[in-house]
């Protein structure tokens, strides 16, 4: 027996209060705290999308990392990650696991997912720390040297989003071209003509 035990009234020695416990909650709850940061340092990487869902997201973060005439490339480039344009919350998630679980999704030939559910628009792509929608008008004002051209202030005004043209996980295509004959960016797809008249704005 210790000198700072004292036995109590039955001659027994108290017994000496432990923290091991606590230590012990401690411990687990760090682990977790560790785990959970983790894990969301790691669901807001590309690599999460095709670690879990390898059929359909393997062709989008090859493209995003792999392909540079992708629109995802030159996004990765710029540090833009997936989430930033494609904002994960709870409702989209639901869905996008019950449709991989289900397999109720179709892809093409090339892997690129069918049924799109995200439309590239001013609503997304014209925010804060992305594009400017001026500075995007001023660069391609007449366009291909063509005076009076440009495909972002056109005579369809903003009855167009921008996915018409610019293909992020997909070919970028001059839709201008179903009518016109406009310069094709570098890399770019023209489509086919819509009724084989060649028209000017």
């Amino acid at each position: 027996m210790r000198k700072s035990e004292k036995p109590s009234e039955g001659g027994a020695v108290p017994r000496k209060k432990t923290r091991k416990p606590f230590v012990v909650g401690g411990v687990i709850v760090a682990v977790l705290v560790a785990v959970g940061v983790g894990f969301f340092a790691w669901h807001e990487q590309p690599s999460f999308c095709n670690a879990i869902c390898h059929d359909p997201m393997d062709n989008y973060v090859e493209g995003y990392y792999e392909n540079e005439s992708l629109g995802a490339y030159a996004h990765q480039v710029e540090g833009v990650t997936c989430l930033q344009c494609h904002e994960a919350t709870i409702d989209a998630q639901v869905h996008e696991g019950l449709a991989w679980i289900s397999q109720d999704f179709e892809t093409d030939e090339n892997g690129v997912i069918t049924k799109q559910l995200v439309t590239a628009d001013k609503k997304m792509c014209v925010t804060s720390g992305c594009h400017n929608w001026d500075d995007v008008v001023s660069v391609t004002e007449n366009w291909g040297g063509e005076a009076g051209v440009n495909p972002h202030k056109s005579h369809q005004g903003e009855a167009l989003d921008c996915s018409y043209c610019h293909g992020i996980h997909t070919d970028s295509v001059m839709y201008c071209n179903a009518c016109h004959d406009y310069k094709v960016p570098d890399g770019w797809k023209a489509p086919a003509k819509t009724d084989g008249v060649s028209h000017t704005a």
